[in-house]
């Protein structure tokens, strides 16, 4: 049990209004302070503008806070997340990657905006930049602005509704594969591991090969909406194809998407395997946040 009782001491998956979170870097890591997590990473999308302030707060805290950002990509894959763990904020290559992204993802939401104006729909898109308050533009802030104008009944309706991927107002992403994904953290020395595997359209163990080859190092089992029999299927494919299992809540603070903070169970041995991974590789970044007790 934590401190608090409220949460696992573990959680490997969140976000802050730097991307399409609710709440600020340092507010986000206090939340989780309060409810008894002791490791964290901050995994917002295409970004690690929030991880100077995580780590600040989490020191304050005693909350270990890693590094990380989740790429999203774009293939026949469905949606195949990678969460990239242990990068270097200062990476100034990376940074200069991860601003193309972002700038795609705020292309997109432009013409999104003019598409739901023309189905009849309209938001404002200085709307929608102030809901995201400087944080990469995304389709939860767009679904935020969908809501306040009366559009949709509520935020994941939104999702449900005007926002899907059959809706006439979907805009395709233009950015990373996975395989791509994968091999970008890898070549900035970063863990790469592939988030909530259930969102893959096609079979897991058609593309998990690919995958690995490409260097993806693990997989995140843990996710709060994993039935059990999922978790016991992705745990035998981690063991299978050498990776690590991952997991968190995937807390973004909107809706009902993804799990309280520390709401979600992650085996203090999954910390030990990514630690071990990032030790032993060469590439690994000059970036380092010593660790602040280990969580049991």
């Amino acid at each position: 049990m934590t401190p608090s009782g409220d949460a696992y001491p573990i959680d490997l998956h969140t976000h802050s209004l730097r991307s399409d979170g609710a709440y600020a870097p340092g507010e986000l890591v206090r939340m989780a302070a309060a409810r008894g997590v002791r490791i964290q990473a901050l995994a917002d999308h295409d970004t690690l503008a929030g991880v100077a302030e995580a780590v600040a707060t989490g020191q304050e805290t005693g909350v270990r806070v890693i590094p990380a950002t989740e790429l999203n990509t774009e293939s026949e894959w469905g949606d195949v997340h990678v969460l990239g763990y242990f990068l270097d904020p200062a990476d100034a290559v990376l940074g200069e990657r991860l601003r193309w992204l972002r700038e795609d993802r705020g292309r997109r939401v432009e013409l999104m905006v003019e598409k739901l104006g023309a189905l009849g729909y309209p938001v404002r898109l200085e709307r929608v930049m102030e809901i995201a308050q400087g944080g990469a533009l995304g389709r939860p802030h767009l679904a935020q602005a969908l809501l306040e104008a009366g559009h949709v009944p509520s935020y994941d309706a939104a999702f449900e509704t005007l926002l899907s991927k059959d809706s006439p107002a979907y805009v395709a992403r233009v950015g990373l594969t996975p395989l791509e994904a994968v091999r970008l953290v890898r070549a900035h020395g970063g863990v790469p591991a592939l988030a909530h595997p259930g969102t893959v359209a096609l079979e897991l163990e058609k593309v998990l090969p690919e995958l690995v080859d490409a260097g993806l190092a693990g997989i995140e089992c843990y996710y709060g909406s994993h039935s059990v029999d999922a978790t016991v299927r992705y745990l035998a494919l981690a063991a299978r194809y050498g990776l690590v299992p991952t997991g968190g809540s995937d807390f973004h603070g909107r809706g009902e998407h993804g799990a309280p903070l520390g709401g979600v169970r992650v085996p203090a041995a999954s910390i030990d395997a990514l630690d071990a991974l990032r030790a032993s590789d060469a590439r690994v970044s000059a970036y380092h946040v010593e660790p602040l007790g280990r969580a049991r």
